[in-house]
């Protein structure tokens, strides 16, 4: 099983469990395009992700709930194609991620 996911992702991190209870990731170290300062607060934090919700397709490839060329990686990842050459990876990166 694989999971695709970027740290800016709010569908990923959305639960109703934010309202009342901390979630383990917060004390993780923050990804690359998430604030260093961001900290859980009772029922804030609920709201600052679920408003974050509806914007989280608009954004860069890469970040947000905006996965492109991410895709190739990630079925290379499952399907160990034998025969595939980094030039192959490379190409596919950059045609899948031009019609995101």
């Amino acid at each position: 099983m694989l999971y695709l996911m970027h740290p800016s992702d709010p569908i990923v991190w959305w639960s109703p469990n934010l309202i009342l209870n901390q979630p383990d990731w917060i004390a993780q170290p923050p990804g690359r395009d998430v604030l260093e300062d961001m900290v859980w607060i009772p029922f804030v934090t609920f709201w600052q992700i679920t408003a974050d919700l509806p914007f989280s397709t608009g954004v860069p490839g890469g970040h947000g709930h905006k996965y492109t060329s991410e895709y190739v990686d990630g079925w290379n990842a499952v399907l160990q194609p034998a025969d595939l050459s980094a030039e192959q990876l490379a190409t596919l990166r950059t045609v899948i991620g031009a019609g995101g």
